[in-house]
């Protein structure tokens, strides 16, 4: 069992909110994570969207995904987010890259930063965006 796959919550997991953290780069995916952890928040980390498309098909109980742009593997986290808007509608999206000046129009999004980004901005956007669209309400009965 990988460490991202050991800090998977149960789908009858009480978090107020669970967001799904996309990012090959190893520092900056942990750091995010351990900031959102620390905020409330229970977390799911993936290195690529291959990874977490998985952990989306696997029906858990997510609530935003947070997603770097550029990572290696079939898809980027433009792919990512297209792939959430089709299959997961109900799930926030939120982009972050090193490369973009601009937030790709390719994709629906609710939020879009430039790195190095302001954990402090990051938090307050997911706040916002749960507070304003409420938590998924695909499997909100299993919570």
């Amino acid at each position: 069992m990988t460490q991202e796959q050991s800090s998977l919550p149960t789908p009858h997991s009480h978090a107020a909110a669970t967001v799904l953290v996309v990012d090959d780069e190893v520092l900056l995916r942990l750091s995010i994570a351990d900031r959102l952890r620390e905020e409330g928040f229970a977390v799911i980390e993936a290195a690529n969207a291959n990874e977490a498309i998985a952990i989306l098909k696997a029906a858990m109980v997510i609530d935003v995904v947070l997603t770097d742009v550029t990572m290696p593997g079939s898809m980027d986290g433009v792919g990512l987010a297209r792939f959430v808007e089709s299959q997961r509608p109900d799930i926030k999206v939120i982009l972050t890259s090193g490369i973009l000046v601009a937030a790709p129009a390719q994709c629906r999004l609710d939020g879009f930063f430039l790195k190095p980004y302001d954990p402090a901005s990051i938090v307050r956007l997911i706040r916002a965006l749960l507070k304003d669209g409420g938590l998924s309400d695909r499997f909100r009965d299993e919570r």
